[in-house]
């Protein structure tokens, strides 16, 4: 067996067996489904206004039998990131809360089980044993090539409501195409180029296709798990690396029945891995990460494949929204980030010329976050998890700007003493000048008094023991430049996203509530929160039947949804 590289060294990139599984907390591990519908204990007052459905997309299960007899030994998939995917559904109604959920990676269970390993991309170390070399992740970067069943590919980033598709030819598929998927269907999205179709009702896997499936145009890798959605004019923006290396961003109308690409313009910039991109109400801009893609060896993990360049700067590359014209570009000081918050364009009162400001998530320097997910990592801290910061940056002057000469983005703002990581904002705050508000997660590692909950063998001050991943909200104000910290209390630890719900008829931004989730102090169930948007203190609760598998991402979906 090889000797660890420095690389490796650095992040305790190391394969965990299953036996070591007990130190790791149990939202890191398998958790059951509740396919019916339960309903759920509450405790304070749920706001009868809160009328809707609350959907969240993530892991649910780290181990895979490799045969049908139990004659092997379980793979054990070593990566946050690698986790096959589980959704969740929390129905709200006149005060009551209801929940089902529901594993839908099941395909990659069983094809395990007949051929002996898992066969899928890693972004952590090979599950299958520390011995064997990564499984070829191309089929999965590049876009499945032919029919694959529902629940064949691991799709576990984000879910939204569907929309309406081409005609299906894949044999595999399950159900009909939904009449009105908006509130039939959930559409879910990862880092790579695949969408899958689930019942809004069961949950349950109805088809998987690619962006090919919409527009041919559209075949290649890249895509980001988080296309900007311009909710007045029914569009998504999103990116694709094609076969031959070149870098597009693309606009899709997503009201048009099927959706249809609109615009697809081309990018003067090596391939590179993103997470999300920008908008503002007239421009969409590309972030490039100082990232990129190496595939000349197929064996590495995807998370060491994506290679930093530390003399590259962050590049923004701005296009008029309807037409997709690139008009502009700047370029930052080598950070990294994986979300944006929000955007907004404005004739700036001195200049008289037309500025973008871009909130985003910000990582400085060369040490690359998501190599701290591995479970490894998690068991045996290598250092504290790094964090974010959230940034303000400035593009000035686009009517002057050049697509060949960059201007220089600006830092005009920041929330200073707070980590910040999985933003969100009110809806109708997203592109406007002037909002205030953002919630996030306030910090990974951080403590958790009281909690029976084990995360990390050793204790030294760095490595901690009785800590848990995430370890605090908060709500910052950009008008102030302050922020509020809320943290679990009794022993209950790890609050999720927290994703804001604005009441109806509000007209102040932060007039709602605040969603998240935490798993109780001996780690046996987990319970959804509502905080009060304003005093982002809590109001109410509801005990979950099952605990919840650690997920990134979520979106509440207003009104009637998969009745």
């Amino acid at each position: 067996m090889a000797s660890p590289t420095k690389q490796e060294l650095l992040y305790n990139n190391y394969f965990v067996p299953e036996k070591d599984l007990k130190y790791v907390p149990p939202y890191f591990r398998d958790v059951a489904e509740t396919p019916q519908e339960v309903k759920c204990t509450t405790a304070g007052i749920w706001p009868e206004w809160l009328d809707g459905t609350f959907v969240r997309m993530g892991a649910g299960r780290y181990t895979i039998p490799l045969s049908e007899d139990g004659s092997k030994p379980n793979a054990v998939l070593q990566h946050f990131f690698d986790g096959l995917a589980m959704l969740h559904k929390f129905r709200m109604d006149h005060g009551s809360v209801y929940y089902t959920s529901k594993h839908t990676a099941e395909g990659v269970v069983r094809r395990a089980q007949k051929k002996g390993f898992v066969e899928t991309s890693f972004f952590g170390v090979n599950p299958n044993t520390p011995l064997k070399e990564a499984q070829d992740p191309c089929s999965s970067l590049l876009g499945t090539q032919g029919h694959v069943g529902p629940d064949d590919v691991n799709v576990n980033v984000t879910p939204r409501r569907g929309m309406h598709l081409p005609s299906d030819k894949n044999p595999y598929s399950t159900g009909k195409a939904a009449a009105n998927p908006e509130t039939e269907e959930v559409l879910v999205h990862t880092d790579f180029n695949m969408l899958q179709v689930c019942d809004a009702k069961t949950l349950e896997p109805k088809r998987m296709l690619n962006y090919s499936n919409i527009d041919p145009e559209l075949a290649g890798y890249g895509i980001c798990a988080h296309p900007p959605k311009d909710r007045v004019r029914g569009l998504t923006f999103n990116y694709v690396i094609s076969y031959e290396g070149t870098m597009y961003c693309f606009c899709m109308d997503i009201r048009a029945n099927p959706a249809k690409l609109v615009w697809k313009t081309a990018l003067p910039c090596a391939p590179c891995y993103i997470h999300s991109l920008a908008m503002t109400d007239k421009y969409v801009v590309f972030i490039r990460n100082p990232l990129h893609m190496d595939i000349s060896d197929m064996t590495k993990q995807v998370m060491n494949m994506i290679e930093y360049e530390p003399e590259s700067p962050t590049q923004f590359f701005v296009m008029e929204k309807i037409t997709g014209r690139l008009v502009g570009s700047y370029k930052g000081n080598g950070f990294m980030f994986f979300h944006s918050v929000n955007g907004y364009d404005y004739v700036d009162p001195v200049t008289k010329k037309t500025n973008i400001h871009i909130d985003l998530c910000s990582y400085e320097g060369s040490y690359v976050p998501y190599r701290e997910y591995n479970l490894s990592n998690i068991v045996d801290p290598a250092r504290p998890f790094q964090d974010g910061t959230l940034v303000r940056y400035e593009l000035a002057g686009i009517e002057d700007a050049s697509v060949h000469e960059p201007g220089r983005v600006t830092v005009v703002g920041a929330i200073p003493g707070v980590a910040a990581e999985l933003p969100r904002i009110a809806k109708d705050a997203s592109m406007k000048h002037g909002y205030r508000y953002v919630y996030f997660t306030a910090g990974n590692g951080g403590s958790s008094p009281g909690t029976s909950v084990p995360i990390g063998r050793l204790g030294n001050g760095l490595k901690v023991v009785q800590a848990a991943f995430f370890g605090s909200l908060a709500k910052s104000d950009w008008l102030t430049g302050t922020f509020k910290r809320w943290s679990p209390q009794d022993g209950e630890s790890c609050p999720c996203e927290p994703v804001f719900v604005g009441r109806p008829g509000a007209t102040e931004e932060d007039d709602g509530v605040v969603l998240t989730i935490v798993v109780n102090k001996e780690g046996t169930h987990s319970i959804l929160v509502a905080l009060d948007g304003k005093t982002f203190e809590e109001v109410a609760r509801a005990d979950m039947p099952q605990v919840y598998a650690l997920a990134p991402h979520g979106s509440f979906i207003e009104g009637p949804f998969g009745m």
